[in-house]
């Protein structure tokens, strides 16, 4: 048996083995570089939506939509809750009622057919025209001037903030509670 040739060959194993092993560290290396890549990726993902009766672009960024996507939709469901005249009030409340979350519907439905019925019956047309948005974690205020009418004479004059409380399920935007935010509420805050 030739010796030289034994020793070669297993030099040649040794050196073979290392380069081995050099390209599962390099695969692996790699395999770890790209998962984090992705990973940031699908982190920072943005989808762009149109919805119906949208203007603009809406995008959603972390499952979070930006500033604007929440102003527009704070901005039709004041228009459509607080802007109405006899017969538009129950139809514009139907399409208020839509961004409503499921848990919240009943009660806010009771309340909304029932408004409904009273501009119906006392017919009072209202107009709010909208100043100033604040927004804060999961709600939106609504700042602006309500003028109230019973045929052409002014009956209410006045500045009100319009409170929505709102959560996003899945992408689509849904209203917990609508409320107009008392005078003693703000004063309490100011104190």
């Amino acid at each position: 048996m030739n010796i030289e040739l034994f020793v070669q060959k297993a030099s040649n194993l040794f050196v073979s083995n290392r380069l081995l092993r050099f390209v599962v560290v390099v695969l692996a290396v790699a395999f770890v570089f790209n998962s984090i890549m992705v990973y940031r990726a699908v982190r920072y993902q943005k989808v762009v939506l149109i919805p119906p009766h949208m203007t603009g672009t809406v995008e959603f960024v972390q499952g979070k939509p930006t500033e604007n996507y929440v102003i527009e939709i704070a901005r039709r469901v004041v228009s459509l809750a607080a802007t109405y005249s006899p017969p538009t009030a129950r139809k514009q409340f139907d399409e208020v009622l839509f961004y409503y979350a499921p848990e919240a519907y009943p009660d806010a439905s009771r309340s909304w057919y029932s408004l409904a019925s009273r501009v119906e019956e006392s017919q009072v047309s209202s107009v709010f025209y909208i100043e100033k948005y604040t927004l804060k974690d999961n709600s939106i205020e609504v700042f602006g001037d309500l003028k109230q009418f019973a045929g052409t004479a002014v009956i209410e004059n006045a500045s009100r903030t319009y409170r929505i409380e709102y959560q996003i399920r899945d992408g689509r935007f849904e209203i917990t509670s609508f409320k107009e935010k008392s005078l003693t509420e703000e004063g309490n805050k100011k104190q």
